[in-house]
């Protein structure tokens, strides 16, 4: 007996997986193709005006459509691929699934076009100009965009949150302190990981090709800001107590506390990271708020008295969210 792949599945596969495989080998044969009639070295950086302003060997472009047009492609695919077949849903998948092919296209259809432009010409510094090439990668991607998203179903999860209790409920002069520590889960180490380790190579040929020292300075900026907030997002601890909820990085920053005086709600909640939040680590979703969120599964979601929602991922949610509700009921007088 054969089981048959959800819709949502097979869409996205297709958009972001099948699509970018097929347009980046397209794209690599004809950059081969155009070898023998290009200069040497060819054009690969191009300033403001459309100009070339950086050169290189003709394999630059290759490895750049390879990187960008299907190594990028793919990471997003593989980090939303295993929620899809858990069954989560939401336009978060949609929209990767989209932006992957959007961006598979992009690079296939600029990079190629680079390239191919310089066909017969002798010295590449006089070469034509890139932007009109520029506008026609950009109107690409975005029909590619758009009809990867149409062709991806609208199916999305409710999350329905419980609300927690204690048994027996705390008496008025009864103290009571939760901790808990979350650690960023191993998929989520494993896809920033190899997001950082792009960016680093992607910064190193760059670097190579262009050597300008605005150009360098900033992705190494970019580079070290990048291994700092992955650093500052791998582990929190968690605490809830009479003053409210408070959760904080284990370096200190970021910090988030929410005031007993200001929580109005108090769930427990099933977080599926990619599906409501696109991602892991500190996250903002449209209606669904802002959250820590570092691993799928349980969690605490705070709805504030100003319609803002907090949620954060941790074990052993159920205890503390109900320490929580009872020291929300206790200092309203209930």
């Amino acid at each position: 007996m054969t089981t048959t792949r959800p819709r949502a599945v097979t869409r996205f596969v297709l958009v972001a997986v099948a699509l970018p495989v097929l347009a980046s080998a397209v794209a690599v044969v004809l950059q081969l193709a155009a070898g023998d009639a290009l200069p040497d070295p060819i054009a690969i950086h191009w300033g403001a005006n459309g100009a070339p302003d950086g050169f290189g060997p003709a394999g630059t472009t290759v490895l750049a459509t390879a990187a960008l047009g299907l190594g990028l492609p793919l990471l997003i695919a593989a980090s939303a691929l295993n929620g899809l077949r858990r069954g989560d849903r939401g336009p978060v998948y949609r929209l990767m699934g989209a932006f992957a092919a959007a961006m598979s296209v992009f690079t296939a259809v600029l990079m190629t076009a680079s390239v191919r432009m310089q066909s017969g010409v002798m010295d590449a510094a006089t070469g034509p100009s890139v932007l009109p090439w520029l506008a026609a990668a950009a109107v690409a991607a975005l029909v590619a965009g758009v009809a990867a998203w149409a062709l991806q179903p609208d199916e999305r999860v409710a999350v329905a949150g419980t609300t927690p209790t204690m048994s027996p409920p705390l008496s008025v002069d009864e103290r009571a302190v939760w901790l808990r520590s979350v650690r960023l889960a191993r998929g989520g180490l494993i896809v920033l990981g190899a997001a950082l380790a792009l960016l680093i190579a992607v910064a190193v040929v760059s670097i190579a090709v262009s050597g300008g020292p605005v150009t360098t300075t900033v992705l190494i900026a970019l580079v070290v800001l990048m291994a700092a907030v992955i650093a500052a997002t791998a582990v929190f601890h968690v605490r809830v107590d009479e003053t409210g909820l408070t959760v904080i990085s284990a370096t200190g920053f970021p910090r988030v506390h929410i005031p007993i005086t200001e929580v109005e709600r108090v769930e427990v909640v099933d977080v599926s990271p990619m599906g409501e939040f696109g991602g892991w680590g500190l996250r903002w979703a449209p209606g669904g708020g802002f959250g820590v969120v570092l691993r799928a599964g349980p969690g605490i979601r705070v709805a504030r008295a100003d319609r803002r929602v907090f949620t954060v991922t941790v074990d052993d949610a159920q205890t503390g969210a109900a320490l929580l509700a009872a020291e929300v009921a206790r200092a309203a007088g209930r």
